[in-house]
């Protein structure tokens, strides 16, 4: 599903006519009041409909070629389901009024009506739709907050600026990080703050897909182009249009498809599965994985072409456990959705809660915080998390699976990170009374911070005043 207006520019209608002397008798008609883009066939057709939005679609049902204004409109739905299709014919017909209100066209007419009469029509429709589109943003606004990449740590500010610059370009871009660090998230960001943001966001999970289905799923497949093909199917770039096409795990994708894909990034061009016809690849490419690119490489997951193009633009996200003070910060984030989607009046997290969230090392990064406060918030029976309901992270059971030596290293690690984490909660951040009562000097306790991964700023709480 996609919005199809821009904020700002002038609504804009396709017309998709065979007859050129009356649809540019429309054009000229409504150019003061719309952008009227005019196409002859259902090929370039439904180019102009997959490379950008229109606000509405006015199609002759006796179109010439090989595919009929009907089967058309078809098509038009499976990509666009919202946009209001008006139908023209050339004199009345009950059959193609009936078959066009089945498939969803918000009008139709002949070409017998008045230009006047066809402009007063067209107009209502695009009112009606514009006020389905300020309702479809408010809901969508509510959905957004869920998808903001939050921080205040200087490596995320830095993050979230240079994504907002990148948003602006099509260029293709790689986003590297730990499972768990949002790389999902934020390029949904990036494409919420890019001009494609009223086309579709279509994620695919390459590690997710059986190789065998893998091509169909990316560039989709003709009627019986193999076993099983009972009918056409759409890829993952054609349903993208002019958005966004993630591919998240792009190491996870067969060797043998990489050149295809190389191919559509390069030239901008791909074939459906068992069709000669060459498809034009207008979406946004953003590729992800938690893996070392350079090492996949030399493993022979990726292609080093691939890698090279793919990488123009490279956001790298670090872990959690490396922007200690994003923590609570995500916290409180995870705490203000999932209360809202829980219908629980929970608005606060215990300072104890909170210690302890700080002192955890977080393997499963954001995601691991959020599906821990998720299920605080499920226990939860009161107006704050405290720190009963921190137990996945305070109960040690992960010890269980360590030889030894690494669980007493860990245990250790945790165990320096809390005392350190107590100490600094307890004189706000103040590292020399917090050395004091360690029994240690100012340098020996920056340097124990140093060693567990901590710094005293995000503990520091502004003076009184007044």
């Amino acid at each position: 599903m996609r919005s199809a207006r821009k904020t700002g520019g002038p609504l804009t209608v396709l017309l998709i006519d065979s007859d050129a002397a009356y649809a540019a008798s429309v054009a000229d008609y409504l150019r003061d009041r719309l952008d009227v883009h005019t196409v002859p066939d259902a090929f370039q057709a439904l180019d102009h409909f997959q490379a950008r939005a229109y606000d509405a679609v006015l199609l002759d049902v006796e179109l010439a070629g090989v595919t009929d204004g009907l089967e058309l409109l078809r098509q038009l739905r499976q990509i666009d389901r919202l946009v209001p299709v008006l139908l023209v014919t050339s004199g009345e017909r009950t059959d193609v009024a009936l078959a066009a209100g089945r498939l969803g066209a918000s009008d139709y007419f002949t070409k017998g009506v008045s230009l006047d009469v066809l402009a007063r029509r067209l107009l209502t429709v695009l009112e009606g739709r514009a006020s389905e589109r300020h309702r479809d943003a408010l809901e969508r606004d509510a959905k957004d907050a869920h998808w903001e990449f939050v921080g205040e740590s200087d490596a995320i500010q830095r993050l979230i600026k240079d994504a907002v610059t990148v948003s602006a370009v099509g260029s293709p871009i790689l986003l590297t990080g730990e499972h768990g660090t949002g790389k999902d998230v934020l390029a949904r960001y990036i494409h919420r703050h890019s001009p494609r943001a009223d086309h579709p966001f279509v994620p695919v999970n390459c590690a997710a897909i059986p190789e065998g289905i893998f091509e169909s799923e990316i560039f989709g497949h003709e009627r019986g182009a193999f076993t099983g093909a009972s009918q056409a199917r759409r890829g993952s770039f054609e349903i993208a249009g002019a958005g966004t096409l993630l591919l998240d795990e792009i190491t996870e994708m067969p060797m043998q498809l990489q050149p295809k894909l190389l191919r559509a990034l390069q030239s901008g061009e791909y074939s459906r599965i068992g069709s000669e016809r060459i498809q034009q690849a207008h979406a946004r490419v953003i590729c992800a994985t938690n893996r070392d690119p350079l090492q996949a490489i030399e493993a022979q997951r990726l292609r080093q072409d691939l890698y090279y193009r793919i990488n123009v633009v490279h956001l790298h996200i670090p872990a959690l456990r490396e922007r200690r003070e994003d923590i609570p910060v995500l916290a409180r984030h995870f705490l203000r959705i999932k209360s809202r989607e829980l219908g629980k009046q929970v608005d606060s997290i215990a300072p104890e809660a909170e210690a302890l969230l700080m002192a955890h090392d977080w393997p499963g990064n954001a995601r691991e915080l959020e599906n821990l406060i998720e299920r605080a918030l499920v226990f939860c029976r009161a107006s704050r998390i405290g720190p009963e309901l921190m137990s996945p992270i305070s109960e040690g059971a992960a010890f269980l699976a360590l030889p030894w030596e690494q669980a007493r290293d860990l245990a250790m690690r945790r165990f320096a990170r809390s005392y350190l984490t107590a100490l600094l909660h307890v004189y706000a951040g103040s590292v020399s009374r917090a050395a004091r009562a360690m029994g240690v000097s100012r340098q020996a306790f920056y340097k124990a911070l140093d060693r567990a991964g901590l710094t005293a700023e995000p503990f520091r709480r502004p003076a009184n005043r007044g």
